[in-house]
């Protein structure tokens, strides 16, 4: 009886040491989450609505300003030509000396340099030729009028872009007005009254591409006569001075003309 027991103690004793080598038991793995249901609704299929915009693209920079079309030039060469009315001032005595000069055809030519696009500076010079009907009592015959300016030229713009170009200029110089005339013995005679002069007009341009203008320009030119010379035409050195005071005699002319205005240079 004794022995049976401690052989049953044995065996439990070595039971729970073959349990403890093994270590605890295992938990069982847990079981799989159901399937998801499927959704009450499926993807668009159709084509009766287009998908959504994008989002917007970005907008286009600026462009960059550029020169202008008519840009200014700092070279302008301008031949002109037009109309022109001589002015003749009344003497204490009389006006024979200029009475009868009518209208007549003026040209000319000025060069300026652009020094910025308002401003131009330069030179220039005008003949005019006038019709000259003297009065009958002086017995004259072949009569003819002329005049000639030479000067400095300032010119003020207002515009520094666009198609049309304003301006106004002032002009000094020296200039002269004169008749001519054959008389009953057959001899021409020439009377010049000379002395520094000025000038003063406006005009407005049209550009007709990058390197050309025209427009019209009005301008009054005042010549302050100190004398006049009276010489034969043969040129023979026959002269002598009269008194300008006396008889009248040419001392300004208006011109109407048109103006080509030839660009060349660097653009400001």
């Amino acid at each position: 009886m004794l022995a049976r027991a401690c052989f049953f103690a044995l065996v439990l004793l070595v039971g729970r040491a073959h349990a403890a080598e093994a270590g605890p038991t295992p938990e069982p793995p847990p079981p799989p989450a159901p399937a998801p249901e499927p959704p009450p609704y499926s993807a668009w299929q159709g084509t009766a609505h287009a998908p959504p915009a994008g989002a917007a693209p970005a907008s286009a920079p600026a462009p960059a300003v550029g020169t202008p079309i008519y840009a200014r030039r700092t070279v302008e060469l301008i031949p002109s030509l037009g109309v022109a009315l001589a002015n003749c001032r009344a003497g204490s005595e009389s006006d024979d000396r200029c009475e009868g000069v009518g209208a007549g055809g003026i040209g000319g030519f000025t060069g300026l340099w652009r020094v910025t696009p308002h401003f131009a500076w330069g030179g220039g010079f005008e003949i005019a030729s006038f019709r000259y009907h003297p009065p009958k009592e002086l017995q004259l015959d072949q009569a003819g009028a002329a005049a000639v300016w030479l000067g400095l030229v300032g010119r003020v713009y207002f515009n520094d872009e666009g198609s049309l170009d304003p301006y106004v200029q002032l002009a000094m110089g020296v200039g002269a007005l004169g008749t001519s005339a054959k008389d009953q013995a057959g001899v021409t005679w020439e009377e010049t009254g000379a002395g520094p002069a000025a000038q003063i007009g406006g005009g407005l341009d049209f550009h007709l591409s990058r390197t050309l203008k025209l427009g019209p320009a009005l301008t009054y030119t005042r010549v302050f006569v100190d004398k006049i010379r009276r010489c034969q035409a043969s040129g023979d050195g026959n002269c002598v001075d009269v008194p300008k005071d006396e008889d009248g005699h040419l001392n300004s002319h208006l011109a109407l003309t048109a103006r080509l205005t030839i660009m060349l240079g660097g653009e400001h």
